[in-house]
């Protein structure tokens, strides 16, 4: 098979000439949403959509199918594009938040921890200096104005106005968010992104050829496709999987997080009568989602290590002596090899690191037996904290400073151990010499599982008076106006799902190994200090694990019932879209439209209601943990609550730990053939993923939008380099977001550069765009989600027109069961099908489809669709 070419001609050769009349060339650039296609599936589906359902007074005929090679580099900001900006030419590969003196250095340098704490408690966006540009563009006083009329907000206008006057000058990132949050978001995660150089995109692109049934007109039309899955989709590896659930648990609390910071920011600047109460909120928001991902998951993580040092020092006991043997052994071997590894290149300079490593070794040969223990401890520690801190480099790529408040944690867990074994083994109670046995390792983690638990007992206390404030300051700041009870809404779902979430999967985390640690513990004599239950000692540590497991887990019942609470309300709602998803649609289009909406619009009032639930829930265990710590024991009907709710807590964990444990193998075992044959299987977790990759900043040399965004204007510079006459944009769900943005800011960007940056990539691109671009979407999640969860960085949708996204015209098509995204401008919302297509629609167009749901816009039964994108072509 050839290799396709490295870049379409600019001017392809015409074909010969038959005598029929041709007009011009258009160009159909379609982009996916989220799913799991392959690259080329949704160009293919167009273009078979468009010669099979046709057009009445067209007939389209489908031509060949090839792919081309497009070049991508990266799409530097405007900050770094302007006159005072850093220039094409920049190198990406020293991180921006980096020290100085990193430069230059072949390996990047970490972040400051400074500088990382503060990234982890708020976004680096919502500070004014997140660039190191400290003045405007040139011209951009004098281009500000045309900039703020590219968006319908008044306030976006008006702030515009307001910084042009004289005064003291603004740096780009200012100017840029008081025109446009959303265009300042694009532009920050581009200059924030550190990518690394130049990429290659391969684009499918079909040939085809309309001709008009009554003058014969031939017009060649060409698809193209801008596939992006595998810039945001996950792989088939179970590791990835596992990795991006749990950076999903948190991310929902992050995101929650920024909506109300925004929201606080823009009351605090335009003075509501909450802006008292946002800042508290910001601050308590801030407070508990720190508390909630530092110190909470380090504190079950602390939990998880000390289970570990338990199950496999207590299992290993019984074979001490043999273990003794091999790692003495084995030990030394490792270690030469570790170091010839890192130094063999260097080994006259390092002479005394050989002599070292020879008397290590020689240490460990000649370890007596009755100090096998501490090799044999030391070294699981070890492992288990070598384990953990790969662990802690995953997650600090996602979190800024989560590694260095788990190394916190960690050092502390693994200092308590040790001190433990070290008064066990030379305190008066033990040989006085350091002899021992892993018994000593046993009851030391047995120790450090009881302060463990006794932090995560102060947390809850802590946490509950925090959630008090913070669900009293919430009720107060919604009261200024709808897009206030939304940011506190999103705030809420936030907060809620991600330690709902979190707590659901630690106790289960907890339930499924809790078997082994028993059994590690189970030979070895307890006598609790902090956790007392009447009697003085117990002779099986698995038998005090076993009653801890029963009271830390007694509340699993409440935080599974909340969050199943959530799940029942959503599945009540999305019932009859996911059997109209499947072609079961019960009742009529309009009754399907009313139904998803009233579920929707209540949405809010019910996360409120489980919110205040939660806090309640989350006030009384403290107290009960609380008189639990200090022996008191409830009694009446509060005492028959608690233990009702133990029993079901138990009765609930059972079955879920078994599926768990099943889903688990089964995953390890059959995870690639699964991803391969059955991808639907983690469908769920690839859409959440998809949407919150719109907003991810981390990891700073993969960002998925900057990465997006860089492909899309790379494919939009080829197209505009074939000589089109004309371009049409067909995107579904997510790639409407995509596509709308990317229009919206290379439109900004244009208007803001023209007169300092006439030779900018995106002042030249735009100039050949300009006028020439329509644009369909079809399921567009823009005001259903976005706007409703987001208000104030998508504040534009709400008047959005065609011209605020650069476009001639923008038709919207939609079912009235779409769970995803529906109608854009009809007020009163419409759900019955639209009548056929006019040419005299305005540049705005709402298209209900009738019955329906999210993924079957571009089937081969959808003649709308397909005579709407006629409509556009010709």
């Amino acid at each position: 098979m050839s290799a396709p070419p490295a870049q379409p001609p600019a001017h392809p050769p015409a074909p010969p000439s038959s005598g029929t009349p041709r007009a011009g060339r258009v160009a159909v650039i379609v982009i996916h949403g989220v799913a799991d296609q392959k690259a080329g599936d949704t160009a293919r589906a167009i273009a078979s959509l468009m010669v099979n359902a046709g057009a009445p007074r067209a007939r389209y005929t489908r031509g060949d199918c090839d792919s081309y090679i497009v070049a991508v580099p990266p799409l530097l900001s405007m900050v770094e594009s302007g006159p005072h900006g850093q220039g094409a030419a920049r190198k990406r590969v020293v991180p921006r938040d980096a020290s100085p003196a990193a430069a230059g250095t072949d390996k990047p340098p970490a972040v400051s921890l400074r500088k990382a704490l503060r990234q982890s408690v708020r976004s680096d966006f919502l500070r004014d200096n997140w660039s190191t540009a400290s003045q405007p563009p040139a011209g951009a006083a004098a281009t500000q104005a045309a900039s703020a009329s590219a968006s319908t907000s008044a306030s976006a206008a008006a702030a515009a106005t307001a910084t042009a006057a004289p005064g003291r000058p603004q740096s780009a990132p200012a100017r840029l968010m008081s025109a446009d949050a959303g265009i300042a978001f694009s532009d920050y995660l581009l200059f924030k992104w550190q990518g690394a150089g130049h990429e290659a995109y391969e684009a499918t692109r079909i040939r085809m050829t309309r001709r008009e049934n009554a003058s014969g007109i031939e017009r060649r039309v060409d698809v193209h496709e801008m596939y992006w899955a595998d810039l945001s989709r996950l792989s088939g590896v179970l590791p990835r999987i596992v990795t991006e659930l749990f950076t999903m648990v948190f991310r929902l609390s992050q995101l929650g997080r920024d909506a109300v910071d925004r929201a606080g920011l823009h009351a605090a600047k335009h003075r509501t009568r909450g802006a008292f109460a946002w800042g508290w909120l910001i601050r308590l928001q801030m407070a508990l989602d720190w508390a909630f991902s530092g110190v909470l998951a380090n504190l079950f993580l602390q939990l998880l290590l000390a289970g570990l040092v338990i199950a496999g020092l207590g299992l290993a006991a019984p074979h001490a002596g043999r273990i003794h043997i091999a790692l003495a052994l084995l030990l030394p071997g490792l270690a030469a090899w570790w170091y010839c590894y890192l130094h063999v290149l260097r080994p006259l300079r390092r002479s005394w690191a050989v002599a070292l490593a020879v008397l290590a070794a020689l240490g460990l040969c000649l370890v007596p037996a009755p100090w096998a223990h501490w090799l044999i401890g030391l070294t699981w520690l070890a492992l288990l904290g070598l384990l953990f801190n790969y662990g802690l480099r995953v997650a600090d790529t996602r979190f800024p400073a989560m590694r260095a408040a788990g190394l916190v944690f960690l050092g502390a867990m693994a200092l308590t151990l040790l001190a433990h074994v070290a008064m066990a083994s030379f305190g008066p109670d033990g040989a006085g010499n350091g002899a021992g046995s892993l018994d000593d390792w046993v009851r030391a983690g047995l120790r450090t599982v009881e302060y463990v638990l006794l932090g995560i007992v102060i947390w809850w206390l802590l946490a509950g008076g925090l959630l008090i404030a913070w669900a009293v300051f919430g009720q107060l700041a919604a009261r200024d106006d709808d897009a206030a009870r939304a940011s506190v809404a999103t705030g809420r779902l936030g907060l809620f799902v991600s330690i709902a979430s979190f707590v659901t999967l630690a106790m289960a985390i907890w339930a499924l190994m809790t078997t082994f640690v028993e059994l590690g513990a189970a030979h070895t004599a307890y006598d609790p200090q902090v956790f007392k239950s009447g009697l003085l000692c117990f002779l099986n540590g698995g038998s005090f694990l076993h009653l801890r497991y029963q009271r830390s887990t007694e509340t699993f019942a409440l935080a599974a019932g909340l969050t199943l609470a959530l799940a029942l309300y959503l599945g009540v709602v999305l019932v009859p879209s996911v059997l109209a998803e499947v072609r079961k649609t019960v009742g009529t289009a309009h009754a399907l439209g009313r139904w998803l909406t009233g579920g929707y619009r209540r949405l809010d009032g019910f996360v409120t209601g489980l919110t205040i639930a939660s806090v309640l829930m989350a006030c009384g265990v403290g107290v009960l943990l609380a008189l639990a710590r200090l022996g008191v024991e409830p009694d009446g009907w509060v005492g028959a609550a608690a233990h009702g709710v133990g029993e079901l807590s138990e009765f609930v964990l059972k079955p879920l730990v078994l599926s768990a444990a099943t889903a688990a193998a089964a995953l390890s075992a059959f995870g690639g053939v699964l991803s391969r044959y059955a991808p639907w299987v983690r469908l769920p977790l690839d859409v959440a993923l998809d949407v919150d990759n719109h907003f991810r900043e981390f990891p700073r040399s993969a960002i998925p939008r900057a990465r997006i965004f860089s492909r899309y204007v790379a494919l939009l510079e080829s197209v505009a380099a074939q000589g089109y006459d004309h371009v049409v944009i067909v995107a579904h769900s997510q790639g409407t977001v995509i596509s709308a943005e990317l229009l919206r800011y290379l439109q900004h960007r244009a208007r803001w550069l023209a007169q300092a940056c006439p030779n900018d990539r995106v002042v030249k691109l735009w100039s050949q765009l300009e006028g020439r671009v329509d644009l369909l979407t079809a399921g567009c999640p823009l005001r259903q989600l976005y706007a409703a969860r987001f208000p104030h960085l998508y504040e534009w949708v709400m008047q959005a027109r065609a011209g605020d996204v650069g476009v001639c015209r923008w038709v919207n098509a939609y079912a009235t069961g779409d769970y995803v995204g529906r109608w854009l401008w009809a007020d009163p919302p419409l759900y019955k099908p639209s009548p056929p297509v006019t040419v005299t629609a305005g540049p705005e167009h709402d298209v209900c489809l009738g019955s329906g749901a999210h993924t079957h816009y571009f089937d081969q039964e959808q003649v709308l669709v397909a005579r709407w994108i006629d409509a556009l072509v010709r």
